[in-house]
């Protein structure tokens, strides 16, 4: 028997290359589960049971955006801002790495109305010749980087989809590259240090159980 887990599929050919023949001969009783994103997938695998995730609600949304801008107990500091946060959340369509990576942008600018609306009435929300899946939210958290920030993300690209990348290994690529300039007393190191907590922190990175480790999302993958 087995339970085998086959994430984020785009392609019926992974099922019938691979699945189809291979696993034909197994125990009764075995499963495999798959997640997707294409729901002709569903379709096409004949899938036996299925489960739809839900998009966050409005108010889940907002309060999830509230979570990575501010620190537990601080939500206070922008409730004045929650009309402005609301229709940003609205772009979000409901999806949480669209949220986190706007939220991203957020907490880089102050807490004000003016601030605020500036990232709401962003052309890069409706940015075209774009992928679908990297539009809005995506786009506009990349174009919002400094560019020593922007090379610095693509080159993070280079690297297999979900692979582990060290941040000692990857910084003095970075530095060799040129993307680091030293700033004030700083060395270059420690300001290749500094670009990698930004990334980090503007969701564009995502750390592993060490935090010195990080590995890139698929959509991210795709937007480099």
């Amino acid at each position: 028997r087995y339970f085998l887990v086959l994430d984020d599929v785009w392609t019926a050919k992974v099922w019938c290359d691979l699945l189809c023949n291979t696993l034909k001969s197994c125990a009764s009783g075995s499963r495999i589960l798959v997640t997707t994103r294409n729901g002709q997938i569903v379709k096409q695998i004949k899938a036996v049971n299925t489960h739809q995730m839900n998009k966050l609600s409005l108010k889940d949304s907002w309060i999830l955006l509230c979570k990575k801008v501010v620190l537990t107990g601080e939500e206070a500091e922008i409730q004045h801002l929650e009309d402005i946060g609301m229709e940003i959340v609205k772009k979000c369509d409901g999806l949480p790495l669209a949220i986190k990576a706007v939220a991203g942008v957020l907490c880089t600018k102050e807490r004000t109305r003016r601030a605020w609306s500036v990232v709401l009435e962003s052309t890069a929300w409706s940015a075209s010749g774009l992928p679908e899946e990297v539009r809005g939210a995506l786009y506009l958290s990349y174009e919002d980087l400094p560019s020593c920030l922007k090379q610095c993300f693509l080159y993070c690209s280079l690297f297999p989809e979900d692979h582990k990348i060290r941040m000692h290994y990857i910084t003095p690529l970075w530095i060799a590259e040129g993307f680091v300039k030293a700033e004030g007393s700083s060395t270059m190191e420690e300001t290749a240090k500094e670009y990698y907590r930004e990334l980090i922190m503007r969701n564009l990175l995502q750390p592993l159980d060490d935090p010195d480790e990080f590995s890139l999302h698929d959509l991210m993958h795709d937007l480099a």
